[in-house]
């Protein structure tokens, strides 16, 4: 086992304002990461060659602009991801078990991009540069170069504060607000690094009637229940915001025309098979509409805009709680 000289800690405060904030967002099933040819390899070489290190609450692994010589592969616990001064950082996301970190600074030969500390009690297996690249060399070129193209979108993501905010006070998701300022960052991003990105309009289905019948509460307890299942099954780089009552942006970075309808309809087959948890017999579905960049327009008003019309186009279509539609 690794031990860890000259420990950093988070303050209480900070670490205490981490904690609340996932307790709030993330209570969902635990992911596993990504089921790629990276992870596979990884899992197998840290099986040989990694070493254990073990954190508790509020200890930081690594920080921002520290030099990169190790990856580590999180077995237990979770970590936060943030960015700037640790008394009021910004928070980029968390890491569970099965997930990576570090992985950015030694593929690119860059200082590290963000401070990575723990949240709970955290068992994590660590890999040294030197390993990390014989295991590289072991890694079919795609898979390197996708890799390459993930870390490049991961160190561009502009930070949203964790304020109140941003975020919706009921679901958790992601707010308008955050949704104005998310929206025009991701344009500037594939305009720059020339790649496209799906933007789906999501709208509930018969969730007047739900209120009517069962209930304001039952209302919010649908809501709440629909964002947990459905960020459940978001890949880290996805985000969902409320826009507005029971409509929904979902934004998917990186997905065309052609992988993003199968995407969506995906999510929304499991969406459907889920009874909200105060009413085991009432199920949920939604309605979508996508548009995608630069193909739909290159402005975000262009763009909900399209997803907005391809929606309530399907909408006029739907009418069964459990017949999901995806335009």
């Amino acid at each position: 086992m690794i031990h860890v000289t000259n420990k950093r800690f988070l303050s209480p405060n900070v670490l205490a304002k981490l904690q609340t904030i996932y307790n709030e967002l993330e209570q969902k099933p635990t992911s596993t990461g990504v089921s790629s040819m990276f992870a596979v390899s990884l899992k197998s070489f840290l099986e040989k060659f990694g070493e254990s290190v073990e954190l508790i609450p509020g200890e930081i692994l690594f920080m921002q602009d520290d030099v990169g010589e190790n990856l580590y592969w999180v077995e237990a616990g979770i970590l936060a991801v943030v960015q700037g001064k640790l008394r009021s950082p910004h928070l980029l996301t968390f890491r569970r078990p099965g997930h990576v970190v570090g992985e950015i600074a030694l593929l690119e030969n860059v200082p590290r991009t963000a401070t990575v500390v723990a949240l709970t009690n955290a068992r994590l297996k660590c890999l040294n540069k030197e390993r990390f690249h014989e295991m590289l060399a072991n890694v079919p070129e795609v898979g390197i170069e996708l890799m390459r193209l993930l870390t490049e979108r991961v160190r561009e993501v502009k930070p949203i504060d964790y304020g109140p905010g941003m975020y919706d006070h009921l679901t958790g998701a992601y707010s308008r607000q955050a949704l104005d300022i998310r929206l025009q960052d991701e344009i500037e991003r594939a305009r720059r690094y020339d790649y496209k990105f799906s933007l789906v309009f999501i709208d509930l289905d018969r969730f007047k009637q739900i209120n009517d019948t069962y209930g304001h509460a039952c209302g919010d307890d649908v809501l709440v229940s629909f964002v947990r299942r459905l960020v459940a099954d978001l890949r880290t780089t996805d985000h969902l915001f409320r826009y507005g009552g029971d409509e929904f942006i979902l934004m998917l970075p990186g997905i065309d025309m052609t992988r993003g309808p199968v995407l969506v309809q995906r999510l929304a087959d499991l969406v459907s098979m889920t009874p909200i948890s105060t009413n085991p017999l009432l199920f949920i579905s939604f309605s979508a509409g996508m548009a995608c960049y630069p193909d739909d327009g290159e402005t975000p008003e262009a763009l909900l805009a399209t997803a907005d019309r391809r929606l309530y186009q399907r909408k006029g279509t739907t009418g069964k709680l459990r017949a999901p539609t995806v335009s």
